[in-house]
């Protein structure tokens, strides 16, 4: 009996001493110097939703560190635009390319956990990260602009509406262009440029029916919202799953500042740019499976049914960019937008009372500057005129358009004189114009 009370009271101390080793833990070894990206154990989120795409370099030195957060994108990743080399891409705080944070830590016993507050040129943010030598996770929360965003914050392209003389009042497409004239030229090349907006020219539905530019963005973007973290939230028709219905770009993908009056900053997310292609052209591919290696970035997706009760008159993203002027156009714009990746896309925009209804609302223009203009329509009038069934179509419809027609007996030279027009520029705002999103009230 005496050898059974001795048993059982070991067995009872067995916990005591388990609990007792768990809490003497050893001291965590400390991270020299760790680099953690999305596939090498990193987590980042931003204001509670995942940021893709982003690297961090984690350095201590004793019960400190150096967190520094960046992004490349490796353009041999993506196939169809004969690409490659580094690209620097935006940082985990819009407007800072690179963030880099002095932290104090501290021992939990798993990991080493540091938390604090940091303000950037444009946005102010609270943080709180995790670092083992497996895994970094790291929060960024309470992230917010300093000049509060674009207010109000949800925007829709303009309708498509004309004058009773036929001309058009109001349209999604904002374009401003004035050149020096050309001796011996009284051709209005601004009229010309007006109707490759409105002309049916982009061939949708598997070529069965043509729309125009600006139909294309009416009916394909149904809605922007700029949100007073930096965020930008595109709301779209999408075929992905092969029926059309409404969707939204992922947080964190597209990003903004105001960076002076009257300007705007655009941060694109490659990663998240380039998915969200291959997904809309691929037609079902849901966003865990994109795959940026794919043999061909405008891959064959499902056949969607246009015609049916539910889809009949929609277009969606992929009607547009799987079209050959769309990729042409895609490919072509490339070379003008990479090189700003990481320090942002410049853009100005005007905020001014709407006189498209009897009720007083704003409407917003946002369009880039005269020099990367030029370089657009450069980069998206070229494939135009180069295609000869578009250029047959943008005829046609000139000719059987009263505001148009007296452009058609000079069309030709005025195409060729174009050129010259373009280099004689002098101011070219190019960009969307855009009502407030009806709220219910």
């Amino acid at each position: 009996m005496k050898h059974i009370y001795t048993n059982l009271l070991f067995l009872a101390l067995l916990p005591l001493a388990a609990c007792s080793n768990d809490d003497s833990s050893s001291p965590l070894s400390p991270i020299k110097e760790k680099t953690y990206t999305d596939s090498s154990g990193l987590e980042l989120y931003y204001n509670g939703n995942k940021m893709p795409g982003k690297t961090v370099v984690f350095a201590q030195d004793s019960d400190k560190a150096v967190v520094k957060a960046y992004s490349t994108f490796d353009l041999s990743r993506i196939s169809g635009f004969g690409l490659t080399g580094e690209l620097p891409s935006p940082g985990i705080i819009p407007g800072s390319p690179e963030t880099s944070l002095q932290v104090s830590l501290r021992d939990t016993g798993q990991y080493w956990e540091f938390t604090g507050t940091g303000e950037d040129t444009y946005c102010t943010y609270s943080y709180e990260g995790y670092a083992s030598e497996d895994k970094l996770k790291l929060f960024i929360s309470d992230a917010k602009l300093k000049s509060g965003g674009v207010t109000p914050s949800a925007w829709m392209p303009a309708p498509i509406e004309k004058n009773t003389d036929g001309s058009f009042k109001s349209l999604p497409v904002y374009a401003d262009w004035q050149y020096e004239p050309i001796s011996g030229v009284d051709f209005n090349f601004s009229h010309l440029l007006s109707a490759i907006a409105v002309a049916p020219i982009i061939p949708v539905y598997n070529n069965t029916a043509y729309m125009s530019i600006s139909e294309a963005i009416h009916e394909s973007l149904k809605a922007i919202s700029f949100l007073p973290d930096g965020n930008i939230l595109f709301t779209y028709i999408s075929s992905v799953g092969g029926a059309y219905h409404i969707a939204q770009t992922y947080p964190n993908g597209y990003q903004y500042v105001i960076s002076g009056p009257g300007s705007i900053k655009l941060y694109v997310n490659p990663l998240s740019f380039f998915s969200f292609i291959l997904q809309s052209t691929s037609g079902s591919t849901p966003e865990s499976e994109v795959d940026l290696n794919a043999d061909g970035l405008w891959q064959a997706g499902n056949n969607d049914n246009v015609t049916s009760g539910n889809n009949s008159g929609m277009i969606a993203i992929k009607d547009i960019l799987t079209s050959p002027v769309g990729k042409k156009i895609l490919k072509n714009l490339m070379p003008q937008f990479l090189p700003m990746v990481a320090e942002g896309i410049p853009l100005t925009y005007t905020v001014s009372e709407n006189e498209l209804s009897d009720i007083s609302h704003d409407s917003l223009k946002i369009y880039i500057d005269t020099e990367m203009a030029v370089n657009i329509l450069t980069a998206v009038i070229t494939p135009i005129l180069e295609d000869s069934s578009m250029m047959e179509a943008l005829k046609l419809y000139i000719s059987t358009d009263p505001t148009f027609a007296p452009l058609l007996p000079d069309l030709e030279k005025a195409i060729s004189m174009l050129p010259q027009a373009i280099e004689r520029t002098t101011t070219f705002n190019l960009g969307l114009s855009l009502i407030p999103y009806p709220t219910s009230e």
